[in-house]
């Protein structure tokens, strides 16, 4: 997530553009708000 939010000045353009398309995808898809939330508080429990 740090690499999402914030900038750092040794970012190549290229690889800028790749971390935008990645916050897009976290923001606006189902998906990636599903991926994002369960890499921080885990899978689905099942009992």
């Amino acid at each position: 997530m740090t690499k999402l939010l914030h900038t750092f000045p040794d970012t190549n353009a290229f690889d800028q553009k790749a971390l935008e398309a990645e916050l897009d995808y976290v923001v606006n898809s189902h998906a990636g708000r599903t991926t994002l939330a369960e890499s921080y508080v885990g899978l689905p429990f099942e009992d």
